[in-house]
């Protein structure tokens, strides 16, 4: 009986001994867990910051600057236009029918200028206080247009060389070595 006392008391002993073994993997497989836990709540808090981020760049002064005197300008610009329209319809002695639009040429104008200054469509929609989708509309429907391209330069020549649409000394010395 002292065998089987002995062997029952060695058998559990073992039994503790693995018990123990067991509850100490355990533990470190629930810490792993909680580290692994930790890591990707961070990556995803580091996902979700840097989508916010890229979401909407913040223009520097310098850029906002720009920005701002070339709405002043388009503004100037569509002012004069708009009173040159009025005189010559004025003069013919007509009144022509207005279709209301949901976005004014103005803001066409400034969208598509703004666009040529290289600027993003998020930093244009800020700006300018229309919809993402809007900008892009705008920009699909007006930007190839000749008649709005000559809106948009105003005819001075610094600009019309910007936008190709006037020959520059380097075009006609290349035109002349051919």
């Amino acid at each position: 009986m002292k065998e089987n006392a002995q062997g029952s008391s060695q058998l559990i002993a073992d039994l503790n001994k693995q018990i123990t073994e067991l509850k100490s993997q355990v533990k470190t497989a629930s810490m792993e867990m909680e580290m692994m836990r930790a890591r990707m709540s961070d990556l995803s808090k580091n996902a979700k910051q840097s989508v916010q981020v890229e979401r909407f760049r913040v223009p520097d002064a310098d850029r906002l600057s720009e920005i701002n005197e070339v709405v002043d300008l388009m503004e100037k610009a569509i002012k004069k236009n708009r009173r040159s329209r009025r005189a010559l319809s004025a003069k013919d002695g007509r009144i022509e029918a207005s279709t209301p639009q949901k976005v004014d040429e103005r803001m066409v104008l400034i969208v598509l200028k703004l666009r040529r200054k290289g600027c993003y469509i998020r930093e244009i929609a800020a700006h300018v206080g229309l919809a993402v989708g809007t900008i892009h509309n705008i920009i699909r429907k007006y930007g190839n247009d000749p008649q709005m391209q000559n809106l948009v330069t105003e005819g001075t020549q610094m600009e019309l060389t910007d936008y190709l649409l006037i020959r520059t000394e380097d075009d006609e010395d290349e035109e002349e070595e051919k």
